[in-house]
């Protein structure tokens, strides 16, 4: 599976259905599995969102935003890249990354429309420059620009890095936290301020570096002759400034189904921000604990979802209860009222690929680790036994980020963290210092569409092809395991200064820790 979606052979949702139906066969894994995959958080966010996505661009309500933003922040892509990446990075600090990106998403094309409409940027290209290079995917599908896979990429790894600075960005952090409670529960509790104290440097220096290396790819930043024109004159931006405000004036006042739909947006963050870690203590350890864990954690989502298809677009129905001055009642309406969202838009818009890429790339892990290879990732860690504690944390680094471009950053967390521990254990080494970069390097899946549910939405969103995404990643991917070496190896030491030590509760635990099969 790893050669097919790397070669992009088929469909990337044809090869998600593959390990589902091999594990079957083979015995890999159980139907409840299956049926657990299709109901877990990352699949139930993911669908949430994308409705919620559709209720926004119905709404119109990004394309007032999106005038507003240009209009403040003029039409620089510098400018613009800055806000979109460092605003997307932000936001997912305290909502989960898919919920972030979700929500970014409609906003981000309203601009790259305006932007079109102006003359500024095409965000698909044309039909005799897309079938130059014209291949399966890009029959039906039209080929972005490279100014659209430059912002939908940027606000995708900015959603993923924002989640690694505190306990509510990312599931993977939670599940750490769960983790080094439950196998080691004498040892150090990890507390929201020093594990954001430990992260959000990292996080804003790899921000800043993923910022430049997108400016510098896409743009030509840095570069002596660019071959993309970003400038314009001053009676060029004066005009355009002009078209903007005249545009933003055509929209007229804020209406019902608008006010609706941002109140939901809001109402939406606010109550994910608020109960994504509840009831998470102990979830990991059974089946059943883990189905409750995930349906508590994509209840607002999906009740956010019910008020759109329940919220009507206006209040025009509301004149049928009032009685006329000569007692006459109008004739009532013969049809219903048009909800904020309904079946009709989901059935035409929503991008159902994404649900099954996940839920394949997750199955194909879950069988790896039901199959008890990850006896083989440790004899494999094992080998560097020897090694200094920098050393090790670098090859833990590399080894997670390599598994996460394939499975879903919680996957990956959920398998390998028990062995990480076991490796950290046998080799004297701090578990938390292992298990921390095992954590932060799987949060940064940035070639495949496999890794983050992220990188799923916006390839369908705009489509993406995968080659695109493999050949930007390169640059990210060396920022994020530099940036999460020096962060563990370095910086850590200031911040949890026993982390260099073999600690006494490590040992208490070592046979517990070689028994738990979580």
């Amino acid at each position: 599976m790893v050669v097919y979606w790397t070669l992009d052979v088929l469909h990337p949702s044809v090869l998600a259905i593959l390990p589902i139906g091999l594990s079957c066969i083979m015995n890999g894994i159980g139907n409840s599995f299956i049926t657990e995959m299709y109901i877990r958080n990352d699949l139930l966010d993911c669908i949430g969102i994308m409705m919620i996505t559709i209720a926004i661009e119905n709404s119109n309500v990004h394309r007032r935003v999106a005038l507003k933003v240009l209009l403040v922040f003029g039409c620089s892509h510098y400018r613009l890249s800055f806000l979109i990446m460092f605003m997307s990075m932000f936001v997912s600090m305290w909502i989960s990354s898919i919920l972030a990106c979700g929500l970014m998403m409609p906003l981000v094309k309203a601009i790259l429309m305006e932007l079109e409409k102006m003359g500024i940027i095409e965000i698909y290209q044309t039909i005799g420059k897309a079938q130059q290079k014209s291949n399966r995917h890009e029959i039906i599908a039209p080929r972005p620009s490279d100014f659209t896979v430059f912002y939908f990429l940027g606000m995708a790894y900015s959603s993923s890095i924002g989640g690694m600075a505190t306990m509510l960005g990312s599931q993977t952090n939670q599940i750490f936290k769960v983790y080094c409670e439950t196998i080691f529960p004498i040892g150090p509790k990890i507390e929201f301020p020093h594990f954001m104290l430990l992260n959000l440097p990292a996080v804003l220096v790899m921000e800043t570096l993923l910022y430049l290396w997108m400016n510098f790819n896409f743009l030509g930043m840095f570069r002596a002759r660019s071959d993309v024109e970003i400038g314009m004159t001053e009676e060029e931006a004066q005009y355009i400034d002009t078209l903007l405000a005249t545009q933003y004036q055509q929209l007229g006042k804020i209406k019902f189904q608008e006010y609706v739909v941002s109140a939901i947006v809001v109402l939406t963050c606010f109550l994910h921000a608020t109960t994504s870690s509840a009831h998470i203590d102990h979830s990991l350890l059974g089946t059943t604990n883990q189905f409750h864990h995930h349906l508590r954690v994509s209840t607002p989502c999906m009740m956010c979802v019910v008020l759109l298809f329940m919220m009507p677009i206006n209040l025009d129905f509301l004149k049928y209860f009032k009685r006329g001055t000569d007692g006459n009642m109008e004739p009532l309406p013969t049809t219903q009222t048009k909800s904020c969202l309904n079946w009709s838009m989901l059935r035409r818009d929503i991008h159902w690929s994404v649900p099954l890429i996940i839920a394949g790339s997750c199955t194909l892990f879950e069988s790896l680790r039901d199959s008890e290879m990850n006896a083989e990732f440790e004899k494999f860690l094992l080998m560097f036994q020897g090694w200094s504690r920098s050393a090790v944390v670098f090859v833990i680094v590399v080894f997670c980020k390599a598994l996460t471009e394939f499975a879903t950053n919680f996957c990956v967390v959920y398998a390998i963290l028990p062995s990480i521990a076991k490796v950290a254990v046998v080799s004297d080494v701090n578990p938390h210092c292992l298990m921390m970069a095992a954590t932060l390097a799987s949060s940064l899946p940035f070639h495949l569409m496999t890794g983050s549910p992220v990188n799923a939405m916006v390839c369908a969103y705009v489509h993406i092809p995968p080659w695109k995404m493999m050949y930007a990643g390169i640059g990210p991917s060396i920022i994020a395991i530099i940036v999460v070496w020096f962060t563990v190896a370095v910086w850590s030491t200031a911040i949890w200064t026993d982390i260099t030590l073999d600690p006494e509760w490590a040992d208490v635990n070592v046979f517990k820790i070689f028994k738990t099969r979580v």
